[in-house]
C-alpha cells in the first residue's frame, strides 16, 4: 500500500461519521427476504448480508480503519529506527575488527615476551654455570679468571663489589 493510498484511506475515514457508523440489526424486507443490513446512521450501508459479514462490515469502520493506519505508522517507524540501528552495528563492525587485530598482536607479542623471558631465563643459569666454573680457576689465584668472573657477575646482574 503506497503513502498516497494511506493517505487517502485516512481521509476517507475522518470524513466518515465515525460516531454513527457500523449498527448492525437483521434485515426483513418483506416476506421471505432475510438478512443483514449495516447502518450508517439512519441509512443502510449494506444489505441481505450473512451475519458473520455484516458484523465484519460493521467492525470494519472508520475508527478501526484510522486506527490500523495508527499501527501501520508506529510499525513502519520502529522498522525504520531499527534499520538506523543496524546500519550504525554495521558500520561500529570494522571497530571490532582494529580490536581483534590488536588483541592478535597483543597476544603474538605476548607470546614473543614469554620466550624471551625463557631465553634469558636459560642464559642466566649458562652464566652461572660459567662463573662457577671459572670462578675455580679464580681461587687459585688467576687474575684472568677473576677479571673474567666480574665480567659474568655483570652479565648476570650480580652487583660486584666496589661498583
Amino acid at each position: 500500500m503506497t503513502a498516497l493510498n494511506k493517505q487517502a484511506l485516512r481521509e476517507a475515514a475522518n470524513a466518515a461519521n465515525i460516531a454513527s457508523w457500523g449498527k448492525w440489526e437483521s434485515y426483513k424486507p418483506h416476506k421471505g427476504a432475510r438478512g443483514y443490513e449495516v447502518k450508517v446512521g439512519a441509512k443502510a450501508a449494506a444489505q441481505h448480508c450473512l451475519k458473520v459479514d455484516a458484523a465484519f462490515i460493521a467492525t470494519a469502520n472508520p475508527q478501526t480503519v484510522l486506527a490500523l493506519l495508527d499501527e501501520l505508522e508506529a510499525s513502519q517507524k520502529s522498522n525504520e529506527f531499527l534499520k538506523e540501528q543496524l546500519s550504525q552495528l554495521a558500520n561500529f563492525n570494522p571497530d571490532w575488527d582494529k580490536l581483534e587485530a590488536v588483541t592478535d598482536s597483543l597476544r603474538e607479542h605476548m607470546a614473543k615476551l614469554s620466550a624471551a623471558e625463557k631465553r634469558i631465563a636459560d642464559q642466566h643459569g649458562i652464566i652461572l654455570s660459567a662463573r662457577n666454573f671459572i670462578s675455580e680457576y679464580a681461587q687459585n689465584g688467576d687474575v684472568g679468571a677473576t677479571e673474567f668472573v666480574k665480567i659474568l657477575d655483570r652479565a648476570a646482574g650480580i652487583g660486584v663489589k666496589g661498583e
